[in-house]
């Protein structure tokens, strides 16, 4: 790839008041230059939809990036340029679509990468599309350049278990777990063969150096399905999860923990005597296994809760916050579970659980830390302004009084979490606040 993201900060400080400018037709073609002008403008998210200027989030704020509108015409040619030719009949017929999109660079070796969503909706005069596309680094960032805590690192590979990297949508969940795998198939004393099954494949290992590890992906739906299923992505995934046992791999990479079945698969893996690591939408190490419980029914949870209780090593939040000077930087949240840990949490209620490892990180008796003491040490090292500090610690602190209520609810249905409103409030105040 012609852009080297490691020479250049992870996140843009700011836009240059610069546009994209095009005439006629914006067709395949102009997509594919508009997309490497992003990426070379360090343009994080870009939205496309019929008759609006194309949109982009540079250094965590919106902005024009083009001055035509986009036409109708246009976004249809858009559509098919991401997905093929029948993109525009699926979404019509009320589907959205979730496809990887890929252009080769035109002045060397290499590609660009994005993840895209196409969704469909109501215009003044009919229906129309909205695109949504992130740019992803050509691969891997390395784990340095994150300031990832040692303690995460040293947690990482376990003999067995179950490691879950979470936040809300856009906080780099992705970009850490690739890092850490990363991090982890470089060393030399490693010898691991590492599987992925993701939906689409975000971060590629193509060109990177492994001394005994190695890698491969296989994206859920394209290059796996349950051919005895019923064509669900539920059961793409849970086939996904029985395919794994049949592979001899060290580590399972499951792309996002979404669903009972996805859950429950990752604990089989982890149960098994593998590696097992996911996503989830969750913010705080509490909230996380909450939500992990939440989705099974009442009469399962207790069950679900013992099996996750004995895989769980490692559970990693990570908020993205503004940065002094401009551009945004990882604010994490995590607990290490250990044999003292689960000893605890074994002899009281699953409703107390979220509680007790909120005070066991406020305590400070573990490998862990709060999100609230993250943001300190940030603060302390000046990287972020005494007001985003106190914006998290009261965060943290609401947080905490929230799950103090909730625990005195104990679901016997898997209904939506009562913290599902919470973290939705949250999650709107961090992207409000880059």
């Amino acid at each position: 790839m012609s852009i080297d993201s490691e020479s250049k900060p992870l996140f843009s400080t700011g836009h240059d008041g610069s546009v994209f400018e095009f005439v006629g037709q914006f067709n395949e073609e102009t997509l594919d230059e508009f997309l490497i002008w992003c990426t070379e403008k360090r343009v994080s998210d870009i939205t496309l939809q019929s008759d609006v200027v194309a949109w982009g989030k540079v250094g965590g704020k919106w902005q024009r990036l083009t001055t035509r509108r986009i036409n109708h015409d246009d976004m249809y040619r858009v559509v098919v340029a991401v997905y093929g030719q029948n993109g525009p009949g699926e979404v019509n017929s009320g589907h959205d679509l979730d496809p990887l999109y890929e252009i080769r660079d035109p002045n060397g070796v290499g590609r660009y990468s994005f993840r895209v969503n196409v969704t469909g909706g109501r215009l003044e005069n009919g229906r129309g599309y909205q695109v949504t596309i992130r740019t992803l680094p050509s691969e891997p960032i390395k784990l340095e350049l994150l300031g990832i805590e040692d303690d995460i690192v040293k947690a990482f590979r376990p003999e067995q278990g179950l490691n879950l990297i979470t936040g809300p949508t856009g906080s780099g969940k992705s970009t850490l777990l690739s890092s850490l795998i990363r991090n982890h198939c470089e060393r030399e004393d490693v010898s691991d063969k590492v599987i992925e099954y993701s939906r689409p494949i975000e971060y590629v290992y193509d060109g990177l150096h492994f001394p005994h590890s190695f890698v491969f992906q296989t994206e859920v739906g394209q290059h796996l399905r349950d051919r005895y299923g019923d064509d669900s992505e539920m059961s793409d995934w849970a086939y996904a999860a029985r395919n794994a046992l049949r592979r001899a791999a060290d580590i399972i990479v499951i792309g996002e923990a979404r669903d009972a079945a996805t859950i429950r698969g990752c604990m089989t893996l982890a149960s098994t005597g593998h590696l097992s690591m996911s996503t989830m939408h969750t913010i705080g190490v509490a909230e996380t296994i909450r939500r992990a419980l939440m989705v099974f029914p009442g009469n399962e949870q207790h069950g679900v809760a013992i099996d996750l209780l004995e895989c769980l090593n490692l559970v990693v939040t990570q908020l993205l916050i503004p940065k002094i000077g401009g551009g945004m930087v990882g604010c994490r949240e995590y607990l290490v579970f250990d044999a003292k840990i689960r000893t605890r949490l074994s002899y009281m209620p699953i409703t107390e659980w979220p509680q007790t490892i909120r005070e066991i990180l406020q305590a400070r008796t573990s490998i862990g830390s709060s999100m609230e003491d993250s943001a300190r040490q940030l603060h302390k090292e000046g990287k972020i302004t005494a007001e985003t500090f106190e914006y998290i610690a009261q965060r943290s602190s609401s947080e905490s009084e929230v799950t103090r209520k909730a625990s005195l609810f104990k679901p016997d249905t898997a209904e939506t979490s009562p913290l599902s409103g919470f973290a939705q409030t949250v999650t709107s105040s961090v992207s409000e606040a880059r």
